[in-house]
């Protein structure tokens, strides 16, 4: 479906997903029935979700350009391919070191588990599939964290580390950012008292996070008398920057990249929901081992 995608973006300056949903119908003379089809245990129909990967797939390959949210258009190098009639599969879209990186995130999915397998089980399947959702997931958490005011990040990073429950109560999380932080977004006390405190630096970033950003933070830190930092930040950070704070031993320094930070979210249920839950079930042999 990656032609076809491609060729209708290719007629339009950009489309919403709903949009081009309807118009690769079009394009593939889809029935009115085809078009209502369905997934099994969902709302969603199969063409919607079908266009939803291929989309994710092709905007992480540099063929696509998401211009906000919901809305795409066909980039100068996706225009190319296009052109160049080649056979577009996900072998094809491995070239691109951007697509490759998608993938890489999860480092259980490589080349070969691009695509479901007939000599793994069935189970081995349902599995992989868990991972490259998650992962597609976790790349469009940080689409709409992106497109958030850094404000919001902020509160989100301390509705997270509660949710992980390193807050005593819902009182012991507070945002400082109004307050003459020096640099501290927010304070997590652990105990009633808070004789512990974890200080947080929670940064809306699109750029690598250097060791200068690092020492302020550990100077933040260290002048509130803390012994406890953690950054996160929606990009990643630089070796030097890791490096440096693992050296650290007056402050116990933590960093979280943008990766970390969807799985977590992920993993603690914040900011989403369950969409489908299957079942999957073996034999009770204590019921047939019973005699009557």
């Amino acid at each position: 479906m990656y032609k076809e995608v491609l060729t209708v973006l290719n007629q339009y300056e950009e489309l919403r997903l709903s949009d081009l949903t309807n118009e690769v119908s079009n394009l593939l003379n889809l029935s009115e029935e085809e078009r209502k089809e369905t997934l099994d245990n969902s709302k969603q129909t199969v063409i919607y979700y079908r266009i939803g990967w291929t989309k994710t797939y092709l905007t992480k390959a540099g063929l696509l350009e998401n211009v906000r949210r919901g809305v795409y258009k066909i980039t100068p190098e996706g225009k190319k391919v296009l052109e160049s009639r080649v056979q577009i599969t996900n072998d094809y879209l491995l070239k691109y070191p951007s697509f490759a990186e998608f993938f890489e995130r999860n480092k259980s999915v490589d080349e070969e588990d691009l695509t479901i397998k007939d000599d793994r089980t069935p189970i081995e399947n349902i599995e992989q599939s868990v991972k490259m959702i998650s992962a597609r997931l976790s790349d469009e958490l940080l689409e709409m964290i992106l497109s958030k005011e850094p404000v919001f990040f902020e509160r989100l990073v301390l509705d997270l580390l509660n949710k992980m429950g390193y807050a005593f109560d819902d009182q012991s999380v507070i945002a400082t950012s109004y307050v003459g932080d020096e640099g501290i977004d927010g304070i997590i006390k652990e105990d009633k008292f808070g004789f512990n405190s974890i200080y947080v630096q929670a940064k809306r970033w699109n750029w690598t996070v250097g060791r200068p950003e690092i020492q302020k933070f550990l100077g933040a830190v260290a002048g509130q008398g803390g012994n406890k930092g953690l950054f996160i930040t929606t990009s990643s950070f630089t070796r030097e920057a890791i490096e440096y704070a693992k050296k650290q031993l007056q402050v116990k320094l933590i960093l979280v990249d943008g990766s970390m930070l969807t799985k977590l979210m992920i993993e603690y249920n914040l900011g989403v929901s369950v969409e489908n839950t299957y079942e999957i079930k073996r034999i009770d042999m204590d019921y047939f081992d019973d005699e009557i």
